[in-house]
């Protein structure tokens, strides 16, 4: 792909600075670039775009994904002169979204948390302890799993019992506040981490490998999937997902709305709070968590039968 003449360079790095990542955006172009080989920018055709974002097999959202960059960079080159008009249909795929979240039980919590043990090894004594920490924090405070691998040392502060969450998804930042159960999970395992190197002082990672590096997203979900499948928590073998790691942070807001319900709150006057606490821009984002399973579904539902039968009695007075 030969453009006529050069993209901003300056453009892009000004909205790096800003805080845009383009990762996702940025490998998308190369594998367009590299598709359509190096030609004129006026010689890239419909058929060209159709059968890249197509690919092959059954249509996914990441036919979206590339249909949404594509017509991005297309319209800048069209303010910018290189070209006339896009080759690209304006209307794209609408592909039906039938992923669903998996909502732990409780019982399948404590069968994760005891599929820790099988971590046990003398070249690692503390990962048992790490990783059943780790997934306590993401389904007790409602963290991502990359959110959780970030915390340094400086930002637990169990104290005051609020975790520190900086440049995040959205590039926002937070404090979460934790209750007493965790924060003495996490001062237990503080006391152990002290027995490992701190290479970066209190900015080190709070949650570490034995040399004292950070752990990896990618050993995280290995080690994940490794206990998922000792607890046997699973899917039927012919859905497409199995549960995943981010799914905790699914049973974080559900178990929380339902605390909720039971608690006689005000569901919808405290979701904005959960976004918030979550990391959320609006309570939107919060919303496709909150999966309806049969508890959250059957507390409505009490919730509801208690307002209806309120009302009749109204009615009756």
């Amino acid at each position: 792909m030969r453009p006529q003449g050069s993209l901003s360079r300056p453009h892009r790095k000004r909205r790096r600075s800003l805080g845009a990542v383009f990762s996702a955006e940025a490998r998308i172009l190369r594998s367009f670039a590299r598709t359509v080989g190096e030609v004129p920018l006026d010689s890239i055709g419909r058929d060209n775009c159709q059968a890249f974002c197509r690919g092959t097999g059954p249509p996914t959202r990441f036919w979206e994904r590339k249909h949404y960059v594509l017509r991005a960079l297309f319209r800048y080159l069209v303010v910018r002169g290189h070209l006339a008009a896009s080759p690209l249909p304006e209307a794209g795929p609408r592909i039906p979204h039938s992923f669903q979240a998996y909502v732990y039980s409780h019982d399948e919590l404590h069968r994760l948390l005891a599929a820790t043990s099988i971590l046990e090894s003398a070249r690692s004594p503390l990962q048992p302890t790490t990783f059943r920490t780790l997934l306590l924090v993401l389904y007790g405070a409602g963290l991502r799993p990359g959110e959780a691998l970030r915390l340094r040392c400086c930002d637990v502060d169990l104290d005051a019992r609020i975790l520190a969450i900086w440049d995040t998804k959205f590039f926002k930042s937070r404090l979460v506040p934790i209750g007493n159960d965790l924060s003495r999970v996490l001062e237990t395992y503080r006391a152990a981490r002290r027995r490992l190197p701190s290479l970066a002082g209190t900015r080190s990672p709070f949650f570490s490998a034995d040399a004292g590096r950070p752990i990896s997203l990618a050993k995280l979900e290995k080690v994940f999937v490794r206990l998922r499948q000792h607890a046997g928590i699973r899917r039927p073998a012919s859905d497409r997902w199995q549960p995943r790691l981010h799914d905790l942070r699914h049973a974080f807001a559900v178990d929380r709305v339902v605390a909720w319900y039971r608690e006689g709150a005000d569901v919808q006057a405290c979701l904005p709070l959960l976004a918030t606490y979550m990391g959320h821009i609006d309570i939107t984002g919060t919303q496709t968590y909150l999966t309806m399973t049969p508890e959250l579904l059957g507390e409505a539902s009490r919730r509801f039968e208690r307002y209806a039968l309120v009302r009749k009695e109204d009615d009756h007075v």
